[in-house]
């Protein structure tokens, strides 16, 4: 297996399994160099250790990876599993097969070009078609915020629909409203509000993942494509999103900005329905005070 190993262009990784104190680990017995840019250590720091001592932030993962792994090899078929690794910071496909006295094999495939590259020909496209239309740099990206404008967003959306009705692929939007700024710019100024909005979207840019998308939905709207999630894991990264806009200071009188939003999963409704489903849930949760995010 190990000369086979050396052959393939995915990640090999020969795995022992263990389960101690009610929680699973995985130790590399053998793996090949394909690992190092998958995971970016070397096999000297990877191979005879524990997978939670050597990425140590696993243990604050949304997923607990050791287990998912373990119990799909112990099925003794062939699984395949598709998801975003944090840790590695990667879209990947792992195969997990072979299991025996509590070993078993895992290739694992970066996915994470093959994801992006889609968006990456529809920006291109859209660049490409305003560039005819003398608009070019403003195709995709909104000026003052540097998200992408909402025609992109309306294209991407579209995309993840097409996954979703191809694939299977789950998707969820996240739409946010900042509370009482019309209020706020009467008071403070335009040019404090501009800070705001570009503040507000340096957060949505930094919780987004490689394979997710933030938007301008319109003036003090912004919108966010959580892709390949449902429900449940959307919630926990809008509850980040949620956190840091808490966190963040104006420092004008204390002061503070709040956001109400909604969040809905693609269920397989037009693009027009999907869009009013979280419109009419935004409405819904600014009737019911500021800073509630429904779903």
């Amino acid at each position: 297996m190990k000369e086979f190993a050396d052959y393939i262009s995915d990640a090999f990784v020969h795995c022992r399994m263990s389960y101690h104190e009610g929680k699973f680990d995985i130790n590399a017995i053998y793996a090949n160099k394909r690992l190092e840019d998958i995971t970016n250590k070397s096999l000297d720091q990877l191979i005879g250790r524990n997978m939670t001592e050597v990425f140590p932030k696993l243990k604050d993962s949304i997923f607990d990876w050791p287990k998912i792994l373990c119990e799909a090899a112990m099925t003794n078929e062939h699984t395949v599993i598709e998801q975003y690794v944090n840790v590695f910071e990667k879209f990947v496909k792992f195969n997990i097969f072979g299991f025996k006295d509590d070993t078993f094999y895992l290739t694992i495939q970066d996915l994470t070009h093959k994801r992006e590259i889609r968006r990456l020909i529809l920006e291109r496209d859209r660049q490409i078609e305003h560039l005819e239309k003398e608009l070019k740099s403003r195709a995709s990206i909104e000026p003052l915020t540097n998200l992408y404008n909402f025609q992109f967003i309306n294209d991407c959306i579209k995309h993840s629909i097409q996954s979703y009705k191809e694939e299977g692929t789950a998707f969820c939007v996240l739409l946010i409203d900042i509370d009482d700024f019309t209020e706020f710019n009467l008071k403070y100024g335009m040019e404090t509000g501009d800070l705001v909005l570009q503040d507000i979207a340096r957060i949505l840019s930094l919780s987004a993942r490689k394979i997710d998308m933030a938007g301008r939905y319109g003036n003090d709207k912004f919108i966010m494509i959580l892709n390949n999630v449902e429900l449940d894991i959307a919630k926990i990264v809008v509850e980040k999103v949620k956190t840091e806009i808490n966190r963040y200071d104006l420092n004008i009188s204390k002061n503070s900005i709040q956001v109400s939003g909604a969040l809905v999963e693609y269920r397989g409704e037009t693009l027009e329905v999907f869009i009013e489903k979280a419109e009419e849930l935004l409405k819904k949760a600014q009737t019911m005070g500021k800073g509630k995010i429904l779903s």
